[in-house]
């Protein structure tokens, strides 16, 4: 008898964390998996399967599940682009189709000429001058009638190429973001289809694996979470839900219209039925009590922070002779060295950091990064462009247990955010990373970050987007680094670690589920 198949009178208490990406990079949901199967929860981490097929594996006491999809609602999405207008109601209704029109469209052409050839043949062979009269008008007309569908199939398969384009730049309609924003679920799941894929793969695994308590991370998961909970209370079974919200969907503008909106929309529709909330930044925790009333669902709590801190258990035990990011890029310990771990896009504002290193003589930078297309290749464009090529470095992520130690060698940790509502309220993971590690940092003047920045006094705020303001600060802290990193007392690190977060998130297990 496997472990999820062991009768519930006689298992330990069983805890199915949710999160609707591939689990590798977030360190967030591995530390939590982790704490908790080290508390004695029987601990299941479920999360994306990168091959589509059903995987399972251990992550030290925990089981990660990684569920079979298919993602049919998605593709079918990506694949039917539906658009109002002309180009609507001429247009192929699938790429599929669009592309055997054509190449049968191809064929037809190419059999003219067979039929001319065959026409000429029976000419040859004596035809008679009426039948030849009547085969000739025949295959003009057909030919008429090969080169009107001709144009017609081209026309369908240039507003279908239109409607993708148009898709690929705004994925939906005015019409279709004014009904997200209404709220109607129809509408959401038309919108964003992997709610549908996760609702099939990540359900039939919480239904599966018959769980105490759903900690459902992210908005995406939510709704499965609460369905979830509502299908085992169906059968007699009692399932408490905790949602863990990772950013706050209002401030966000993330190229996706209906994206934000949807999220919002399931937090309003299905937040009543979840038993807690958990918020890893204390800005997203006040806004969305303001945003959705939380403190007025009966019984329940404001949303519980638990940050999103690094372990000093990870850090202890990787000692202290760790090359990290200098030995990994062959640098000597005096040349200074700014590093920048996690996700690369524009409103990160890491084009602040190459337009500056012109100005900064002999200091490298170097990004963690998960993939080198997309911005990333926009940012190697720019510093080859501006010739510091040869101090802009690429690396590629570590596991999350490893980056503390991994960042240490480095000499300023960087956290150049723009100014978005989301990043306002946002303190990055990376930001305690770098508290962890030792590290000065020098971050932009968005509000959260920059308050820290100031009240610990441990780096240099400079004005977002501000390439000469960045160098400028970068130039403070590498003056007298010993400034800025002697505000890490031992007081100051156990404040920003996992291990006192973890603490605060068991103690909401216990309070939510009544187990021990």
């Amino acid at each position: 008898m496997t472990t999820s198949d062991q009768p519930r009178s006689v298992r330990r208490p069983r805890v199915v964390m949710l999160v609707g990406n591939f689990i590798d990079g977030d360190s967030r949901v591995q530390k939590e998996a982790r704490s908790a199967a080290e508390a004695g929860w029987d601990t299941y981490l479920v999360g994306r399967s990168r091959s589509g097929k059903r995987e399972e594996s251990a992550f030290g006491e925990v089981t990660i599940l990684r569920p079979a999809e298919s993602m049919a609602a998605t593709k079918y999405r990506t694949y039917h682009p539906r658009r109002s207008g002309v180009s609507g109601l001429i247009a192929y209704s699938t790429i599929e189709l669009g592309k055997v029109k054509h190449q049968r469209q191809r064929i037809r052409q190419s059999n003219l000429a067979v039929e001319r050839e065959l026409l000429a043949r029976r000419s040859a062979d004596g035809l008679n001058p009426a039948s030849k009269l009547v085969d000739e008008a025949v295959l003009a007309a057909k030919s008429l009638g090969v080169k009107a569908a001709g144009y017609w199939i081209s026309a369908r398969k240039q507003a279908l190429d239109h409607n993708y384009n148009i898709v690929q730049e705004s994925p939906s309609t005015s019409l279709e973001q004014l009904m997200v924003r209404r709220g109607g679920e129809g509408a959401v799941w038309n919108a964003q289809p992997r709610l549908v894929d996760f609702e099939d793969s990540f359900g039939r695994a919480a239904d599966e694996l018959e769980p105490d308590l759903i900690h459902a991370n992210d908005a995406e998961m939510l709704g499965v979470a609460v369905r979830a909970a509502a299908r085992a209370r169906a059968k007699g079974r009692t399932v408490k839900v905790i949602y863990d919200a990772h950013e706050f969907f209002a401030g966000d503008t993330r190229d996706n219209p209906t994206w934000a909106p949807a999220m919002a929309a399931q937090e309003s529709k299905y937040l009543p039925l979840a038993d807690a909330v958990m918020s890893p930044i204390e800005g997203y925790a006040s806004s969305m009590v303001e945003l959705h009333g939380i403190e007025k669902f009966p019984g329940r709590r404001p949303p519980v922070l638990v940050k999103n801190m690094p372990a000093l258990a990870d850090l202890a035990a990787s000692g202290d002779d760790v090359p990290g990011v200098r030995g990994a890029l062959g640098l000597a310990d005096d040349v200074p060295l700014l590093v920048h771990p996690g996700s690369v896009t524009k409103v990160r504002g890491l084009q602040t950091v190459v337009e500056a290193l012109p100005d900064l003589e002999g200091v490298h930078a170097a990004l963690l990064v998960g993939r080198r297309d997309g911005f990333v290749a926009e940012l190697v464009a720019m510093a080859e462009k501006l010739g510091v090529s040869d101090r802009f470095h690429l690396l590629d992520y570590v596991p999350s247990e490893e980056l503390t130690a991994y960042l240490r060698s480095a000499t300023i940790g960087i956290d150049t955010l723009l100014h978005i509502p989301l990043h306002e309220l946002t303190i990055t993971t990376k930001f305690w990373s770098y508290i962890s590690a030792g590290l000065p940092v020098v971050a932009s003047d968005v509000k959260a970050t920059s308050e820290l920045t100031r009240e610990l006094g441990n780096g240099e705020v400079y004005t977002a987007d501000d390439a000469k303001a960045f160098a400028e600060a970068v130039r403070k802290v590498l003056a007298d680094p010993a400034a800025y990193t002697k505000a890490y007392t031992e007081d100051t690190l156990r404040r920003y670690s996992w291990e006192g977060q973890a603490e605060t998130m068991l103690e909401l297990y216990r309070e939510v589920t009544g187990k021990p």
